[in-house]
């Protein structure tokens, strides 16, 4: 019997927080409507793009990209470095970022295509 009651408390609960919430959040007028949310340059990416393609790229020990600037790389327009695994850390980059050995970049592309030019800019296997 308990179990019935505090099974029928959960669930009505969630039912109203859960459908309600927005609502009141309007209310109390704490909700942030979408067009003043600000975006990164990934969300505008996404949001051009809804098919963009992710991959992670692998920099070793062949590649002409270790110790050069993401700037330096003239990287293909409608690809971009999200971000640089390097170590145990994640590194959101900028133009100015040094490739290192051993990094694996995580590369966001509108198309497959345009990883074959990314492949061919940093000659990465």
């Amino acid at each position: 019997m308990i179990f019935n009651i505090v099974f029928f408390i959960s669930v009505t609960s969630i039912l109203i927080q859960g459908t309600t919430l927005s609502v009141i959040a309007k209310w109390l007028h704490v909700g942030l409507p979408e067009k003043e949310k600000k975006l990164n340059a990934t969300d505008l990416l996404l949001e051009e793009n809804p098919k963009a393609e992710m991959k992670e790229i692998l920099i070793t020990s062949d590649c002409f990209a270790i110790d050069k600037k993401i700037v330096d790389l003239h990287f293909p327009e409608n690809a971009i470095i999200a971000m640089i695994k390097r170590g145990d850390s994640y590194i959101i980059p900028n133009g100015l970022t040094v490739i290192e050995i051993n990094d694996t970049l995580i590369v966001l592309a509108d198309r497959p295509q345009v990883f074959e030019e990314v492949y061919k800019t940093l000659k990465a296997q």
